[in-house]
């Protein structure tokens, strides 16, 4: 059972890519609140107590940066989260096919995009998540 909208995030350490994509993502309808986070840690911090059963999260993620990176945000985010439904678009500037297979040991991680995001890859992600986005959705991908 699903309860409200997904939480959107939005982690990247580029501030002028943390504003585009959020405007990206409010604009396709794909959410009004969606939190920027520039520090991983810090954003990490703020969706652990969000783990609860029928709670869902759309993280678009960057993976190079300071501090913490996206590899190590995945890591911790998968050791810290047991109820709540989460899915990761990986948004990075390397397109390595290494890193590309890398995201797929991470069960969260549902596409891997160049970035910055456009809204023909919002359009997908909305149409591939379908009920998911919905308030009263469970959808599977």
């Amino acid at each position: 059972m699903s309860y409200g909208k997904p939480e959107i995030y939005i982690i990247d350490d580029d501030p002028g890519v943390l504003f585009l994509h959020r405007i990206i993502v409010e604009e396709s309808g794909l959410g009004h609140d969606a939190r920027t986070f520039s520090d991983a840690g810090k954003a990490l911090e703020s969706i652990i107590p969000l783990d609860t059963s029928g709670t869902r999260i759309l993280i678009f993620l960057d993976i190079n940066m300071p501090k913490m990176d996206g590899w190590e945000f995945l890591v911790l985010l998968n050791k810290n989260i047991s109820y709540a439904d989460v899915r990761v678009v990986m948004v990075t500037s390397s397109l390595s096919r290494t890193e590309q297979e890398r995201s797929r040991e991470f069960e969260a991680v549902i596409d891997f995009w160049e970035k910055p995001m456009d809204d023909i890859q919002v359009s997908g992600l909305k149409e591939k998540l379908g009920d998911w986005l919905s308030a009263s959705g469970s959808g599977e991908v």
